[in-house]
């Protein structure tokens, strides 16, 4: 699922400039943070149980 999210263009510009210079992109660290929240968020439990589904 994707969602959308508000962000200024300059600064969007800014982030993916430099992030490109890191080898990286936004989408991949907006995947690692999203997953790093997560896992520090949603407890083990409810974790294990969306795995099984």
């Amino acid at each position: 699922m994707k969602k959308n999210i508000d962000v200024n263009e300059e600064k969007l510009s800014a982030l993916e400039m430099y992030l490109a210079q890191k080898n990286t992109t936004l989408d991949e660290e907006l995947t690692k943070y999203t997953e790093q929240l997560y896992t520090k968020t949603v407890p083990q439990n409810v974790r294990n149980y969306s795995q099984q589904t």
